[in-house]
Protein backbone atom coordinates (compact mmCIF):
# COMPACT_ATOMS: atom_id res chain seq x y z
CA UNK A 1 0.00 0.00 0.00
CA UNK A 2 2.94 2.36 1.04
CA UNK A 3 4.18 1.56 -2.54
CA UNK A 4 1.15 2.40 -4.31
CA UNK A 5 1.04 5.69 -2.60
CA UNK A 6 4.75 6.97 -3.29
CA UNK A 7 3.97 5.93 -6.86
CA UNK A 8 1.02 7.89 -7.21
CA UNK A 9 2.19 11.50 -5.12
CA UNK A 10 5.39 10.78 -7.81
CA UNK A 11 2.98 10.31 -10.49
CA UNK A 12 0.85 13.37 -10.10
CA UNK A 13 3.81 15.66 -9.16
CA UNK A 14 5.69 14.78 -12.13
CA UNK A 15 2.28 15.83 -14.15
CA UNK A 16 2.00 18.85 -12.69
CA UNK A 17 6.03 19.96 -12.85
CA UNK A 18 5.41 18.96 -16.77
CA UNK A 19 2.42 21.12 -16.80
CA UNK A 20 3.73 23.99 -15.45
CA UNK A 21 7.21 23.47 -17.65
CA UNK A 22 4.95 23.40 -20.77
CA UNK A 23 2.83 26.84 -20.03
CA UNK A 24 5.73 28.75 -18.35
CA UNK A 25 8.75 27.33 -19.35
CA UNK A 26 9.01 29.16 -22.61
CA UNK A 27 8.47 32.42 -20.73
CA UNK A 28 11.27 32.14 -18.72
CA UNK A 29 13.41 30.65 -20.95
CA UNK A 30 13.00 32.86 -23.91
CA UNK A 31 15.08 35.93 -22.28
CA UNK A 32 18.33 33.93 -21.84
CA UNK A 33 18.22 32.92 -25.47
CA UNK A 34 19.82 34.81 -28.34
CA UNK A 35 16.91 36.69 -30.58
CA UNK A 36 17.89 34.35 -33.83
CA UNK A 37 16.71 31.37 -32.34
CA UNK A 38 13.78 32.18 -30.23
CA UNK A 39 11.51 30.98 -33.17
CA UNK A 40 9.57 33.92 -33.25
CA UNK A 41 11.31 36.15 -36.10
CA UNK A 42 9.50 37.98 -38.82
CA UNK A 43 11.42 39.46 -41.38
CA UNK A 44 10.09 43.12 -42.07
CA UNK A 45 10.96 45.51 -44.95
CA UNK A 46 10.93 49.43 -45.32
CA UNK A 47 12.90 52.32 -45.70
CA UNK A 48 15.10 54.63 -43.77
CA UNK A 49 13.52 57.57 -43.61
CA UNK A 50 15.82 59.25 -40.89
CA UNK A 51 19.07 58.66 -38.89
CA UNK A 52 20.15 60.25 -35.53
CA UNK A 53 23.42 58.99 -34.41
CA UNK A 54 24.05 59.33 -30.70
CA UNK A 55 26.87 58.65 -28.25
CA UNK A 56 26.14 54.77 -27.77
CA UNK A 57 22.95 54.37 -29.60
CA UNK A 58 21.54 54.60 -33.52
CA UNK A 59 18.03 55.67 -33.96
CA UNK A 60 16.36 55.08 -37.33
CA UNK A 61 12.82 56.34 -38.70
CA UNK A 62 11.87 53.04 -40.65
CA UNK A 63 8.82 53.22 -43.04
CA UNK A 64 7.23 50.16 -43.61
CA UNK A 65 3.90 48.68 -45.24
CA UNK A 66 2.59 48.26 -41.47
CA UNK A 67 3.46 52.30 -40.49
CA UNK A 68 6.75 54.15 -39.11
CA UNK A 69 9.04 52.43 -36.58
CA UNK A 70 11.26 53.72 -34.70
CA UNK A 71 14.58 51.28 -34.50
CA UNK A 72 17.27 51.72 -31.53
CA UNK A 73 20.37 50.10 -31.99
CA UNK A 74 22.71 49.81 -29.47
CA UNK A 75 25.51 47.39 -30.30
CA UNK A 76 28.14 48.17 -33.42
CA UNK A 77 26.88 51.72 -33.39
CA UNK A 78 29.69 52.96 -35.60
CA UNK A 79 29.64 50.39 -37.87
CA UNK A 80 25.59 50.65 -38.67
CA UNK A 81 26.43 54.88 -38.52
CA UNK A 82 28.71 53.80 -41.76
CA UNK A 83 26.40 51.61 -43.39
CA UNK A 84 23.11 53.21 -43.24
CA UNK A 85 21.97 56.23 -45.07
CA UNK A 86 18.64 57.80 -45.09
CA UNK A 87 16.60 56.57 -48.36
CA UNK A 88 18.43 52.96 -47.81
CA UNK A 89 15.66 49.65 -47.97
CA UNK A 90 16.24 47.54 -44.86
CA UNK A 91 15.19 44.06 -44.46
CA UNK A 92 15.09 43.42 -40.45
CA UNK A 93 14.83 40.57 -38.43
CA UNK A 94 11.91 40.99 -35.46
CA UNK A 95 9.18 39.40 -33.20
CA UNK A 96 6.70 41.50 -35.14
CA UNK A 97 5.90 44.80 -35.88
CA UNK A 98 5.69 47.30 -33.56
CA UNK A 99 6.25 51.27 -33.24
CA UNK A 100 9.35 50.75 -30.91
CA UNK A 101 12.14 48.24 -31.39
CA UNK A 102 15.19 47.85 -29.74
CA UNK A 103 18.23 45.84 -31.16
CA UNK A 104 16.85 44.04 -33.96
CA UNK A 105 18.80 41.66 -36.35
CA UNK A 106 19.72 43.61 -39.41
CA UNK A 107 19.50 41.31 -42.30
CA UNK A 108 19.86 43.19 -45.35
CA UNK A 109 20.60 46.98 -46.56
CA UNK A 110 19.98 47.93 -49.97
CA UNK A 111 21.01 51.12 -51.12
CA UNK A 112 18.49 53.24 -53.62
CA UNK A 113 19.15 52.32 -57.55
CA UNK A 114 22.50 50.62 -56.85
CA UNK A 115 21.14 47.00 -58.32
CA UNK A 116 22.79 47.64 -61.61
CA UNK A 117 25.54 49.28 -60.88
CA UNK A 118 29.21 48.26 -61.35
CA UNK A 119 32.11 48.69 -59.05
CA UNK A 120 34.04 52.12 -60.05
CA UNK A 121 37.45 51.35 -61.73
CA UNK A 122 40.64 51.67 -59.02
CA UNK A 123 41.87 55.54 -59.42
CA UNK A 124 44.80 55.40 -61.93
CA UNK A 125 48.07 54.33 -60.12
CA UNK A 126 51.07 56.55 -59.46
CA UNK A 127 53.68 54.29 -59.99
CA UNK A 128 55.10 54.66 -63.19
CA UNK A 129 56.68 58.21 -62.47
CA UNK A 130 56.20 61.19 -65.19
CA UNK A 131 57.93 64.16 -64.47
CA UNK A 132 55.83 67.04 -65.22
CA UNK A 133 57.19 68.57 -68.13
CA UNK A 134 58.24 72.20 -67.70
CA UNK A 135 57.85 74.76 -69.75
CA UNK A 136 60.94 77.03 -68.92
CA UNK A 137 64.16 74.07 -69.03
CA UNK A 138 66.81 75.71 -70.46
Amino acid sequence: MRGWLILTFTLLTGVILGIGAATMGPALVTRYLPKSISGQAERLQGEVLRKQREQNRLLLKVGTARGPMLVTFTQKVAELDLLLEAGDTVTLITTGHATFVEDPILDRVQRPGAAGLAPAPPPASSSSPQAPKDKASR
